[in-house]
């Protein structure tokens, strides 16, 4: 009798889905993002994130340049904390 193998695979997200890690920002400038209550800068800031600093995001929300963080997680810690904020220093996790 042969023996099959089981693989166990992760469940596969969303395509909508998505990650995004801050990189890029530079340290030597003001080193960090601001997130925003809106999708524009005219928005008013909530919060902060940094190079390295990531947030899971739902790409249905997106409006142009900018997506709708559902949470944040900087510094290693998951943040009670949503907003805006402008994908340019944003590497896209799918």
């Amino acid at each position: 009798m042969a023996v099959i193998p089981v693989t166990v695979a992760a469940q596969a997200a969303e395509p909508w889905e998505a990650a995004c890690i801050m990189r890029h920002l530079d340290p030597n400038g003001d080193g960090f993002l601001s997130i925003r209550t809106g999708p524009g800068s005219q928005y008013r800031e909530v919060t902060r994130v940094r190079n390295g600093d990531s947030m899971p995001i739902d790409t249905r929300k997106c409006q142009g340049k900018w997506c709708f963080a559902e949470s944040i997680r900087k510094n290693g810690q998951r943040l009670n904390q949503t907003g805006w904020f402008h994908t340019g220093w944003c590497e896209m996790i799918p």
